[in-house]
């Protein structure tokens, strides 16, 4: 009984090993762009700086990414495009994501008052070779302009937002 309850533990410990974020890779928000978009589906493209603190480089083979904003979902996506991150270096890469008419409409009803907006993001990095993707997240706050100024509010074409 006991060999049965010690294996359990061992596997425990490796999943929850399995699921913790790689400190060596960390993932930056630098910008966000509005792409094309229909009346029940609003896009846009996050801008992601990918940099490694480690002693290998990574060749990447895409992006999963999930993009809260005051704890709550707003977008989600993928890409499949490569990149590779040197050693003890960074590289650039995107992914388009996409919200709801529903989850955009909620998360308007929470801007009245605000000055300044929460955001985390998300994701995982697929790795050529590799059985497992490195995990990432990121926090961070946005302001009331930076939003107006991507969303296109007050009449204005919407435009790229840079955070870095």
């Amino acid at each position: 009984m006991r060999s049965r309850v010690d294996f359990v533990i061992a596997f425990l410990v490796l999943i929850a090993g399995g699921c913790a974020t790689d400190p060596s890779v960390e993932v930056f928000l630098i910008g966000m762009t509005p792409v094309e978009s229909s009346m029940f589906e609003q896009r846009m493209r996050l801008d992601l700086r990918v940099q490694n603190a480690g002693d290998k480089e990574l060749r990447a083979t895409g992006v999963a990414v999930t993009l809260d904003v005051n704890d709550s979902r707003l977008a989600k996506g993928v890409d499949n495009q490569s990149f590779v991150v040197p050693r003890l270096g960074d590289a650039a890469t995107s992914a388009v994501v996409s919200t709801s008419l529903f989850d955009m409409a909620r998360q308007l009803l929470g801007l009245p008052g605000r000055d300044s907006f929460s955001y985390k993001l998300e994701g995982k990095i697929f790795l050529e070779n590799r059985l497992r993707a490195r995990r990432f997240s990121r926090s961070g706050e946005l302001t009331r302009e930076q939003l107006s100024r991507l969303s296109g509010s007050k009449g204005e074409t919407p435009a790229p937002l840079r955070l870095d």
